[in-house]
């Protein structure tokens, strides 16, 4: 039996790796003190997964859930995960550097493998890739069952393989898929524009059409519409820049729809909505993508209405929201400028202040 330490008991942490590695024992660390005391108090938790249509239920009992480092021996451990948000990995607790396992980072961003090695004073770190859907909540059944129910689909750890991994941890862990660098960089450039990208996109757009969950907005043809056109800029895109099997793409993109609108997950508009600057960064999910289709030659009609519906985002939950209302005060060039460090002579600067009102507009005028 694999003994994993999982760091971040969020939605990665809770709602998805408990199926990836369902058999083994995982032990949680959260610094939400909170958090620990629920789980302890709970005897554990629910995780409902979605598969072909239907919820199965896992019970999760976890040996240890800890907010305090010293409750854990760090050198008994075959493998350790970071999920605590990408925002959050330079402060995990030095003390992981005492780790003598295969350490990964299943963050959305690739560089959290350097920010937490850093971290932990050069301790070597690999990138997962959860190519999944987890909520941060349940329905309402469930969380009455549960209060700590979350809901997840039916998804796939990919793992980066290397010889520091042990053969009989990739022996073990048989849901995982343990690919070379390479392949990784293919399932993660999958993963950011043909999933990531659409993904908030529909977020936004369903912020502004008064939705509570994803699934909520793929009623409305408009929202459907725009992400299917995110999707398919984005393939084009990747298609022209690189030499990733088109085939794979294809059947990548074919599918993602059918995640976003699946109403088993209840996914939460603020769980994928949130930290809309991040996600607005020259390199993230949003600009980074438009950047990407505007070098290869793509127009991003579509793209544009969610750069819009993100920059239109003024959740005052949102850690984030006290920026967001500088957008009209600013104006979006300067906006861009001071709070994402996008040169105003940009392309990418260009393009959304060139398109931003018209495309707002198109909004308010095509949401139902």
């Amino acid at each position: 039996m694999v003994r994993a330490l999982v760091v971040g008991a969020g939605a990665i942490g809770r709602g998805f790796l408990p199926w990836a590695l369902e058999g083994e024992r995982i032990d949680f660390f959260d610094s939400s003190l909170k958090l620990v005391a629920e789980m302890k108090d709970n005897g554990g938790f629910h995780t409902f997964m979605s598969s072909k249509g239907n919820l199965e239920s896992l019970f999760v009992r976890p040996e240890i859930v800890t907010g305090n480092m010293s409750d854990l021996t760090l050198t008994d451990y075959d493998v350790a995960f970071v999920a605590v948000g990408p925002r959050n990995v330079g402060s995990v607790p030095a003390e992981l550097a005492s780790l003598e396992c295969p350490i990964f980072s299943l963050e959305n961003d690739p560089e959290t493998v350097n920010v937490l090695s850093n971290a932990l004073g050069g301790k070597d770190v690999y990138f997962g890739v959860p190519d999944v859907i987890t909520s941060s909540t349940a329905s309402e059944e469930n969380l009455k069952l549960d209060r700590l129910s979350l809901h997840t689909e039916d998804g796939v750890l990919y793992l980066e393989d290397s010889s520091a991994v042990p053969d009989a941890l990739r022996g073990n862990l048989k849901k995982v898929e343990w690919v070379s660098p390479d392949q990784l960089r293919v399932e993660w450039d999958a993963k950011l524009y043909l999933h990531n990208t659409p993904h908030c996109v529909a977020a936004y757009l369903g912020f502004l059409a008064g939705n509570e969950y994803v699934h909520e907005g793929f009623e409305d043809e408009f929202i459907k519409d725009a992400v299917s056109g995110v999707i398919q800029e984005m393939l084009a895109a990747l298609k022209f820049s690189t030499s990733h099997n088109h085939e794979f793409m294809d059947s990548y993109a074919e599918k993602e729809l059918r995640r976003f609108a699946n109403p088993l997950l209840f996914d939460p508009i603020f769980r994928v909505a949130r930290e809309p600057l991040r996600k607005l960064q020259v390199d993230g999910r949003l600009t980074g993508a438009l950047r990407l289709a505007l070098i290869t030659g793509v127009e991003p009609y579509n793209l544009m209405l969610g750069i819009s519906a993100a920059l239109d985002y003024t959740e005052e939950k949102d850690r984030d929201f006290e920026l967001m209302k500088r957008v009209t005060s600013f104006g979006v060039s300067n906006f861009l400028k001071y709070h994402l460090d996008i040169d105003t002579n940009s392309i990418e600067s260009k393009y959304i202040a060139r398109n931003f009102n018209a495309a707002s507009g198109f909004i308010k005028r095509g949401i139902q």
